[in-house]
């Protein structure tokens, strides 16, 4: 099965954004129902984990339209290693994480964790779980 962070690329074409998740206008408005609180803090949470656990850093920091495989050097092990971290984090079914649409930048993962926040099918985490899944992160060796 394929992965659902994995890269499109060379692999026809890749939907991504809310054509990959098959969002609806009415869909599209309850993603926007989001406050932007929120918003910002699931975005900022998606990138620094995704910096913390990236093979390759980011010089100019994690951004969204950084290509996971290509610019921050995630092999199919490292994602499902973020694929993990980022089911614990938001509490993602299994389902969910399996219904994932292939996600080629950091944008789209974001994206991906908005829309299933505002259908319910994930959380904003706690304080606690933040640094309770910070733990997972193994060090980068020096």
């Amino acid at each position: 099965m394929p992965l659902p962070f994995e890269s499109g690329r060379g692999h026809g074409h890749v939907r991504t954004g809310k054509e990959a998740f098959g969002m609806s206008s009415s869909e599209e408005k309850r993603d926007e129902s989001l406050d932007s609180g929120t918003v910002e803090t699931v975005r900022g949470l998606v990138r620094k984990f995704v910096g913390e656990l990236s093979p390759l850093p980011a010089s100019s920091g994690v951004r969204a339209d950084l290509i996971l495989r290509d610019e921050l050097g995630y092999d199919s092990v490292r994602q499902v290693e973020l694929t993990f971290l980022l089911e614990e984090l938001f509490g993602f079914e299994s389902l969910v994480v399996e219904e994932a649409p292939f996600m080629e930048t950091v944008g789209d993962l974001e994206d991906f964790t908005l829309d299933m926040i505002s259908r319910g099918r994930a959380r904003v985490p706690s304080q606690s779980d933040v640094d309770r899944v910070g733990e997972l992160v193994p060090t980068r060796s020096e």
